[in-house]
């Protein structure tokens, strides 16, 4: 097999992503994913409902990712509430001179898009069902062995392939892991009275429950419980789940309806220090996963895409160690902070001691009071924490 600039293993949203970007850049890039090409059988492809934001739909954007055809709705209202105690905190984009903060999308009609893509491009070997057996570097590139007993080269071999990584478990790299003994439950449903482009964050003591802006008056709901718990409202009757969706967020959305399908997903945190070894790199959930409250791991990851891409710019050899260091360091303060900031939240607000309940209410309250902190949680929320890639600058720009 001819040999490959650079070898992805994980064609997820991040992994189908990068090797966009690397292939349009010039790279010939192999892709090598274990899960069948159709859309509805890819764990990442389905029916979650992704908060894009205004960085990370810049980066869409310019890979050529984000087509008309695509179902989005933009996010212009956030409002976070705390249940049984003080603190509430409401943020428009037109507070900061935005249109919107970001769009709402489902995981499943990005990943068609991301297969259309996969498929048509002439720089792309899409190696499908696939699995890495073992691979090997030397000054050269990297030498791929596959289960089926092919085998490839090239020269940087990229781990995207989510929390239990092959790649970053063959290449030693270090991972900090937490298991949070949660799980969040997903589905979509019908509120009586829709908020078109408002998104909700609640925060309860048994853990975060957000509901966020689909097409067609739905909302896409994100259900965070205990494990024993979410076990047992995946069980529960269509009125019953709807009913305790009600009792646990509040009135101000009337009642909801259509339940549509559940899945669930336990919550780990994922810290990988130092994302680089030699010819090796690992991105998105391979090196950092995250809480989902506060939305922010999958643009975690598209900015580990746009950083590597930026890295590798007139890269003759993609595994230099040099590019490989330089992307370490430049995503090394806005992985840390992420993880930080989600895990702080994570904890905080299901904290039950009275001092952790009091200090959550007053860290909404004095965002909500103080421009200065509003100002900073709501630039870093839309992906542009410095430095920012170039991919996420260029819209940027032009708006």
């Amino acid at each position: 097999m001819k040999p490959f600039d650079v070898a992805i293993v994980g064609g997820g949203l991040v992994g189908a992503c990068l090797a966009v970007g690397l292939a349009r850049s010039g790279r010939r890039v192999a892709v090598v994913e274990a899960v069948e090409r159709q859309a509805d059988d890819k764990p990442s492809y389905d029916d979650r409902t992704l908060v894009i934001n205004l960085a990370s739909l810049n980066i869409l954007t310019n890979l050529g990712l984000l087509p008309d055809s695509l179902n989005r709705v933009p996010l212009r209202q956030i409002e976070v509430t705390r249940s049984g105690g003080f603190g509430h905190l409401d943020l428009t984009a037109r507070e900061f001179g935005r249109e919107q903060f970001g769009a709402v999308i489902v995981a499943r009609e990005l990943g068609m898009v991301l297969l259309d893509a996969l498929e048509d491009h002439e720089s792309i070997d899409l190696l499908c069902p696939e699995r890495v057996q073992a691979f090997s570097t030397d000054s050269e590139g990297v030498d791929i062995e596959l289960e089926s007993g092919d085998s490839l080269s090239a020269g940087l071999l990229v781990g995207a392939d989510g929390n239990a990584s092959r790649v970053r478990e063959l290449a030693g790299l270090h991972c900090q892991r937490h298991d949070y003994g949660q799980s969040a439950m997903i589905f979509n449903c019908r509120p009586d009275r829709a908020s078109p482009g408002t998104a909700w964050e609640r925060f309860t003591d048994r853990g975060p429950l957000a509901l966020l802006p689909q097409p067609g008056g739905r909302v896409g709901v994100v259900w965070i419980d205990r494990n024993e718990a979410i076990d047992t409202a995946m069980d529960l009757s269509d009125d019953a789940l709807m009913s305790q969706l009600h009792q646990r967020f509040g009135p101000s959305l009337g009642r909801f309806s259509g339940p549509g399908k559940r899945a669930r997903y336990p919550l780990t945190r994922q810290r990988t220090p130092w994302p680089v070894s030699n010819r090796i790199v690992v991105v998105g959930n391979a090196a950092n996963a995250v809480h989902p409250v506060s939305a922010q791991g999958f643009n975690l990851g598209l900015r580990d895409v746009g950083g590597l891409i930026d890295a590798l710019a007139g890269a003759e050899d993609c595994g230099e160690s040099g590019h490989l260091q330089l992307y370490a360091r430049a995503r090394q303060a806005d992985q840390e902070a992420t993880v930080r900031y989600t895990d702080t939240l994570a904890r905080g607000f299901t904290n039950p001691s009275l001092l952790a309940q009091l200090a959550g209410g007053v860290g909404l309250a004095a965002h909500a009071a103080l421009p200065g902190l509003k100002r900073r949680l709501v630039h870093a929320a839309m992906g542009f924490r410095e430095p920012v890639c170039s991919l996420a600058r260029a819209s940027e720009k032009a708006a």
